[in-house]
């Protein structure tokens, strides 16, 4: 059985897959501005997901 998750662990799991998603298309389609603003989301939800799993 899965153990349930608060939700503000999926909010920053998906911030950090909609921050990786940019920057993958960023760099295949070779839209810098899209990896611009996708990398500083990404680190964002990395640092948040950390600081929600340490509060746990």
């Amino acid at each position: 059985m899965a153990q349930q998750q608060p939700a503000n662990l999926g909010v920053w799991r998906a911030l950090v897959l909609i921050g990786a998603v940019g920057v993958a298309i960023g760099l295949i389609g070779k839209v810098p501005l899209l990896g611009l603003v996708a990398g500083p989301v990404a680190i964002v939800g990395v640092i948040g997901l950390s600081l929600a799993r340490r509060n746990q």
